[in-house]
């Protein structure tokens, strides 16, 4: 028994184990879990800025409140300048939903789909599109208006960001000066290349969201559709989510091109767009974004995400593939460390 527990891949389970393990505890406690996910995700984003500032000789904690006071200035900008332009948007298609006009061009619509699909009844097809419609409007609106509420309560990510960007070199010392010293460099080994995954995956995913959402907006200016940059950078955001992700994205802005049209004659050329975008996505962006950091079988990466999706929602499957890479990472280059600085026979 005592040579069993000696060996390589008990070795490797237990720290394996012990790296994964606090990750599942805290996805007990949702809002918790979120918060410290994106602390942790705006670290990653923001720490290779800090640690160049910090690199011109001004000292760490100034750094990053500078940092904090510039995305502070750019933020409060484009609240200011989008936020009531967006808000007076939604309002206005809201009020539209309870006119004569929308009524009509609904109907007309509902008698266009079941011409091509002559089981649905036209007024059934058109009363449903008017709930659906509606029902999504007031809650874009209701959104909309308690946004500062919501920003209010994600006040403590940057703050617990702060922290973590000011001590994290600490953090890693102290917890470094646990370790034996029989373990030392392999420790040093896996907090590294962990740190390198990680941080590539979060910055790589923000790079790639931002220009799949700046992809959108041109094609959405090009088709014709209004609010195109409202529903570009949401297109971006959902873009994060594997798979039904720009599924999610392009639903508002069929329903934008259904009210703006009044009829269908814009999905044909949102379902192109969608693909287009897609498929630029795949080939030119997340290729040059993720280089030597995704190394993921297509058909293991789905397992994973349906997994994450299965445990925890939508917010599973966004963080089903840093959590899979975190535990194949530490499993990896913790059994390289082993055989390789000889640590056991």
């Amino acid at each position: 028994m005592t040579n069993f527990f000696s060996r390589r891949p008990w070795k490797v389970f237990v720290v394996t184990f012990s790296i994964s393990a606090p990750i599942f505890i805290l996805s007990l406690f949702d809002q918790v879990f979120y918060l410290l996910v994106m602390a942790f995700a705006l670290t990653m984003i923001l720490k290779p800025l800090v640690d160049y500032v910090e690199h011109l000789q001004i000292p760490r904690g100034a750094a990053i409140i500078g940092i904090y006071i510039v995305l502070a200035a750019i933020i409060s900008i484009g609240l200011m300048t989008v936020y009531p332009i967006v808000v007076a948007q939604v309002s206005n298609l809201s009020a539209s939903f309870d006119n004569q006009h929308l009524t009509a061009m609904l109907s007309q619509l509902g008698t266009s789909i079941s011409e091509k699909i002559p089981f649905l009844k036209p007024e059934k097809v058109a009363a449903k599109l008017n709930a659906v419609l509606v029902d999504m409007t007031a809650q874009a609106e209701r959104l909309l208006t308690s946004a500062i509420s919501i920003v209010a309560s994600l006040v403590i990510v940057p703050f617990l960001a702060f922290f973590l960007l000011l001590d994290y070199y600490k953090m890693q010392k102290a917890f470094i000066e646990y370790v034996p010293n029989k373990y030392f460099e392999m420790t040093l080994n896996v907090m590294h290349k962990l740190e390198e995954q990680i941080s590539k995956y979060i910055q790589g995913t923000f790079i790639e969201s931002s220009v799949v959402a700046v992809l959108y907006i041109i094609s959405y200016y090009i088709i014709g559709v209004q609010y195109a940059t409202a529903l570009g950078i949401f297109g971006g955001l959902m873009n994060i989510i594997p798979f039904a992700g720009p599924f999610i994205g392009a639903v508002p802005v069929v329903f934008v091109s259904i009210i703006q049209y009044g009829d269908l004659s814009k999905l044909i050329p949102i379902i192109i767009s969608t693909i287009v975008v897609q498929q630029i996505d795949q080939l030119f962006v997340q290729p040059t974004v993720f280089r030597q950091v995704m190394n993921i079988h297509p058909l293991i990466m789905f397992v994973v995400i349906l997994i994450g999706g299965q445990l925890l929602g939508v917010m599973g499957m966004v963080l089903s593939i840093p959590i899979y890479t975190i535990i194949l990472v530490s499993a990896r280059e913790t059994n390289w460390g082993l055989k390789n600085y000889r640590i056991t026979q």
